[in-house]
């Protein structure tokens, strides 16, 4: 250890005869090597990959309040640090102690939080603090993914005379620490969505019973025209019009360390905004309506293809679904406005049997209300 004198007076103390000392102040600098000790379990899918430094304050790990050798009336600042820095030491101690299976999970230590303090409590006798805040994190592409936080510590007082085994302290705080996120690790390893290696979807359509102002498609549900219950808009050129719309619900949960997510398919179209003129209400015009919802129908079908065709993992599966059924809601608009812009809005009839037997071709084989799409 390296001596280094601070020139100034910092203080009195009171002994306890009642006799006036002068206190000054000197700082004794050092490093701490952890020593070995091999965990006692081992670790529960994971190894540790990296530890980071990000404590506000980097001025060590241990300020000690001691006597100067051979002066009983003179005290001193000791302070202390890992060797290496806390980062490489604490890195060094599990790589020794700790099993390292790099074919599991890559866990991140983040060092909110390590320092143990000391302060003068009378003239005999030191208040001795350690802190300790550690967060652990999975190691991704784009940095750590937290997933949960310790924080330790312990709490002394000794007499200024007594030694004190810093080094013993500070490793048992990361022993805690380590084995604290073991048992997370054993308790969360199959249920946490962030622990998941697979990803699996599950696909329904929804139903409403009893049946309310939305249809939701159905195979041996087709539109009739008392359906068409909304009001005719002022000035359109057009006999009959319907707005077929798709969406989802979605939910997940994990099961043995899998991610299954359930989408629950709206293929649906609100009897309020069905409208059609009085002379317009025949089988002809009702059948290029039904079309319409086919078509909808027909795009949710392709939505769930393209989903199940994807390489869905656990950090990107959420991303995929959400980009994907924008894709298909522009997909649906566009499939519906070529079907009227060739049909003539249903006044070319030879074109109208022509997307008939198109639409019959693409819908799915079992567009019921139960059935999976």
């Amino acid at each position: 250890m390296q001596k280094t004198l601070r020139n100034y007076l910092i203080g009195w103390w009171l002994s306890a005869p009642a006799m006036l000392f002068a206190l000054y102040a000197f700082a004794w600098t050092g490093s701490i090597t952890l020593k070995d000790e091999p965990l006692n379990f081992k670790p529960a899918d994971y190894y540790v990959a990296n530890v980071f430094d990000e404590r506000s304050k980097k001025n060590g790990v241990a300020q000690l309040i001691t006597l100067l050798p051979g002066n009983k009336l003179v005290t001193s600042t000791q302070q202390l640090d890992l060797q290496g820095g806390v980062a490489v030491g604490i890195s060094k101690f599990i790589s020794h102690n700790m099993l390292q299976d790099k074919s599991t999970k890559a866990v991140n230590i983040v060092v909110k939080e390590f320092q143990l303090t000391e302060i003068p409590l009378g003239a005999t006798r030191v208040d001795g603090q350690l802190k300790l805040r550690f967060a652990f994190g999975l190691e991704k592409d784009y940095g750590t993914q937290p997933l949960v936080e310790y924080k330790g510590g312990l709490h002394y007082v000794r007499s200024l005379n007594a030694a004190v085994d810093v080094e013993a302290y500070l490793r048992s705080s990361i022993k805690g620490s380590l084995q604290f996120f073991n048992n997370w690790m054993q308790t969360n390893h199959t249920e946490n969505a962030k622990l998941a290696q697979n990803v699996k979807i599950i696909f329904t359509d929804y139903t409403e019973k009893p049946e309310g102002d939305t249809i939701y498609y159905a195979a041996n549900r087709p539109l009739s025209w008392k359906d068409f219950q909304g009001k005719i808009p002022h000035n359109t050129p057009y006999a009959a019009g319907v707005m077929p719309s798709i969406g989802y619900n979605q939910h997940a949960k994990v099961v043995n360390g899998t991610i299954v997510v359930y989408i629950d398919m709206k293929t649906s179209l609100p009897k309020s905004t069905c409208w059609a003129h009085p002379f317009a209400k025949d089988d002809y015009n009702l059948n290029h309506e039904q079309r319409h919802f086919d078509i909808a129908r027909i795009i949710a079908g392709q939505f769930k293809q393209k989903i199940l065709a994807q390489q869905l993992t656990p950090d990107n599966y959420e991303a995929i679904i959400n980009m994907q059924y924008l894709d298909s809601y522009r997909d649906l608009y566009e499939m519906q406005k070529a079907y009227d812009k060739e049909t003539g809005n249903g006044t070319r009839q030879q074109l109208q049997q022509e997307w008939n037997e198109k639409i019959d071709r693409q819908l799915p084989a079992k567009a019921t209300g139960a059935a999976a799409l």
